[in-house]
């Protein structure tokens, strides 16, 4: 569903991403602010999960300096800690086709909301939205 989006929809879906980082490096709490930032999260993680996997000496290299915590490396922990649900994940499910529609009755049965590409961006709670004056990297 995103092979259709534009340009700026993937500058701003890139932005999602520096949004988390720039969490992660204030030492700010992480939490998605908007489906988009859910999505780089889930990405994140599942990145992150295949490098421990595949990349074992690679990853210790690069966090072997790092305290240790006995929850390191547990992606399930992760991804119960991080989110408030799961929702965004059920748009790899083929069997699901649609469900991003806000005008479907699963999507309305489930409450889900900002599922449609086009919605990624739009904050969860108003009180969350990220500055719109934040800008881009540059590329």
């Amino acid at each position: 569903m995103t092979l259709r989006q534009d340009g700026s929809w993937r500058r701003n879906m890139a932005r999602a991403f520096d949004d988390l980082v720039a969490d992660l490096s204030s030492e700010a709490e992480v939490e998605p602010r908007c489906t988009a930032e859910e999505m780089a999260l889930h990405l994140g993680i599942a990145r992150a999960r295949d490098l421990t996997r595949n990349r074992p000496r690679r990853v210790q290299e690069t966090v072997g300096e790092l305290p240790e915590h006995r929850r390191d490396f547990d992606w399930h922990a992760c991804s119960d800690l991080l989110f408030q649900d799961h929702d965004v994940l059920m748009l790899f499910d083929s069997s699901l086709d649609g469900i991003e529609d806000g005008g479907s009755q699963v999507n309305q049965a489930l409450g889900m909301v900002n599922l449609a590409a086009q919605d990624w961006f739009d904050p969860f709670a108003s009180e969350q939205a990220r500055d719109p004056n934040r800008g881009f990297r540059i590329p």
